[in-house]
């Protein structure tokens, strides 16, 4: 169960603009807790950062995330086979003043497991909806509540003889 939480949250890159280093936590807004949530998981580059992860996070997917196995965290947010190509907010839905969704996009290339040869790379387009709530005002993600993803696989280039 904590992959199915997990799998469209580990492809958070490095994001552009103002996270969790420029504004104070309680002032963030919930499109900022959401790119501060996966620049911090796009960067992770050791297990004990999960508890960085558990800050932005409650409900299911906060149980996810604390219930993950070590090797789970490794292998969603550690051992990276993407680069990044373009990450950007696509809209907010309001449902009460304190129960949001915010949709992201994502296009990133993956590399096959084992491969370094980037012209097998796979381009990946993702689009994710996160539902987020407001607890002693401060927003946190609750759970993946939709996404949609397309693969644009490499073709071999065939010569004519």
């Amino acid at each position: 169960m904590a992959v199915r939480f997990l799998k469209p949250l580990f492809l958070v890159f490095a994001l552009v603009g103002c996270t969790r280093s420029c504004s104070p936590r309680k002032d963030m807004t919930a499109e900022q807790v959401v790119e501060a949530y996966l620049n911090i998981a796009l960067n992770m580059e050791k297990v004990e950062q999960k508890s960085l992860l558990l800050e932005y996070a409650t409900g299911p997917l906060r149980d996810a995330i604390a219930g993950a196995t070590d090797e789970t965290i490794k292998t969603a947010y550690i051992d990276r086979r993407y680069q990044l190509k373009r990450f950007s907010l696509v809209s907010r839905k309001d449902h009460t003043p304190r129960e949001t969704e915010v949709t992201y996009h994502l296009i990133y290339n993956e590399l096959p497991e084992g491969s370094t040869d980037e012209t097998r790379a796979v381009s990946v387009s993702t689009e994710n909806t996160v539902e987020l709530v407001r607890e002693d005002s401060l927003w946190y993600i609750q759970n993946v509540i939709g996404s949609k993803t397309s693969f644009d696989f490499p073709v071999a280039r065939v010569t004519p003889e």
